[in-house]
């Protein structure tokens, strides 16, 4: 099965970027500490995002992400690099503004490893 690509222009949401570092770290008695990376991928980037648009095109967004909660998806985040990303649970979020439009928030967060 191959990897799915969102294929819709949204912007950046509410909040910032947040770039969680995992490190290793081990302090001595006499005050020197060890400071590692935790292992190849150990920066997870998380990002809101926004979607703006008609009531049929924001469904079809809501669609997409809710299926990919798992599942990781090829996705370019405004001022981040290609790469994979899933949805983080419960952070989908629809808001209707009228009768024929509506915004959509949701974050998404970096995906390492295979996904197919």
């Amino acid at each position: 099965m191959a990897v799915e690509t969102y294929i819709w222009r949204s912007q950046l949401g509410a909040g910032a970027v947040e770039y969680n570092q995992t490190v290793r770290a081990a302090q001595f008695g006499d005050g020197y500490e060890q400071i590692a990376d935790n292992g190849i991928n150990s920066t997870a980037i998380q990002v809101p995002m926004k979607h703006v648009g008609s009531e049929a095109e924001v469904n079809a967004v809501r669609a997409f992400l809710l299926a990919h909660v798992v599942k990781a998806f090829i996705i370019t985040p405004p001022g981040e690099e290609k790469g994979l990303y899933r949805v983080v649970a419960d952070s989908v979020r629809k808001n209707q503004l009228n009768s024929k439009f509506a915004e959509l928030t949701f974050t998404i967060k970096r995906a390492y490893g295979v996904y197919a």
